[in-house]
């Protein structure tokens, strides 16, 4: 990275470990959760390389990420030559010029499968959305809980398209000083059918040292430090179509801690209208600040399914468990292994 600054716009700075050479500012308090993505997705490869077809899946999660970010074909050699550098320096004596000869023909396959599934995702975005990245113009602001606001914005060309409930919509504002900075994925929480895109962002600071600017998200406060009118720019909605992979014969039960409701709220009504039944099982730390209140507790019981919330940190409070969830369904005569999961990221 600090040899080619430019993948700062397709890496999390906040998520890469420093080293020799490395961009300055980076973290060395913990390995990278990329690199790890990364690493873990070599040895799949390599561990299923006569058997691709084991691969679709993640190729297909990753392949939208990537659209998202906008990576184009070029870039894959900065991963190939860096990769092939890394394991050379892992491995040392043992890469010997047959091996490294066969790790980079691997590489370079795994680059053209890649680059195939982007091109066709990139022609459908083409078609159905947009290409690169648009301006919006912030329709409205609503608070939902102590530090979480939901956005909403309409691109100042009049245009509204479709997206599959669950997709996330990637917004591109770099800080002041930064010349290279990674975009910032969100999940679209509004519903197709609307007239605008909606983004549902939880403030992250640190509340007991507000002066402590360290773990300050520069997107959540950059947009919570916005006004109705202003204007953002965003790139096309991408994210696999989660619920089209399930069985809709089972039901579908969304589970989440904090800010991590927002992929309930955003397929919770087509997960409604087609599966036998849904479920919410929530985590937060209190009431306050939980997104959007009761409105989605409300919704749930509407659409006949099963709410539950854990908070952790109110009096005879409790935390989530597996073993609960279970206990939950089986008291609701929902057998639990007839159900599909969605596990929802996120922190209190």
């Amino acid at each position: 990275l600090g040899r080619n600054p430019q993948l700062f716009n397709y890496f999390n700075e906040a998520n890469q470990r420093s080293g020799p050479g490395v961009h300055d500012g980076l973290s060395a308090a913990c390995p990278s959760k990329q690199s790890k993505t990364l690493a873990d997705a070599v040895v799949a490869y390599a561990a299923n390389i006569d058997h691709l077809e084991n691969l679709s899946e993640a190729v297909e999660r990753i392949s939208h990420k990537h659209c998202a970010l906008q990576l184009a074909p070029e870039h894959y050699q900065y991963v190939h030559d860096n990769l092939l550098e890394a394991i050379g320096e892992v491995l040392g004596a043992a890469v010997t010029p047959e091996v490294a000869a066969a790790w980079s023909e691997a590489i370079m396959a795994l680059s053209k499968i890649f680059i195939a599934t982007e091109e066709k995702l990139y022609g459908n975005a083409k078609k159905e959305q947009w290409l690169g990245v648009k301006e919006f113009t912030i329709s409205a602001i609503m608070d939902e809980a102590t530090d979480v606001k939901s956005f909403r914005f309409q691109a100042k060309d009049g245009t509204k398209k479709g997206f599959t409930p669950g997709q996330y919509i990637t917004i591109f504002e770099k800080p002041a000083g930064k010349e290279f900075f990674a975009p910032r994925h969100y999940t679209v929480t509004s519903q197709p059918e609307d007239d605008y895109y909606q983004v549902t962002v939880k403030r992250l600071h640190d509340p007991n040292d507000p002066e402590n600017k360290a773990h300050d998200g520069f997107y959540s406060n950059f947009l919570h430090s916005c006004n109705v009118g202003d204007t953002i720019h965003c790139g096309a909605v991408y994210g696999p179509d989660l619920l089209e992979a399930g069985d809709k014969t089972r039901a579908a039960a969304f589970v989440s801690v904090g800010i991590g409701l927002t992929p309930t709220k955003a397929m919770l009504a087509s997960a409604a209208a087609t599966r036998p039944k849904v479920a919410v099982f929530h985590g937060n730390s209190d009431p306050e600040h939980q997104a959007y209140g009761n409105a989605l507790e409300m919704d749930v019981e509407k659409l006949g399914g099963i709410w539950k919330t854990f908070y952790s940190r109110v009096e005879g409070g409790e935390r989530m468990s597996a073993q609960k969830i279970l206990d939950t369904l089986k008291a609701e005569a929902v057998d639990p292994t007839s159900v599909d999961y969605y596990i929802c990221a996120g922190g209190s």
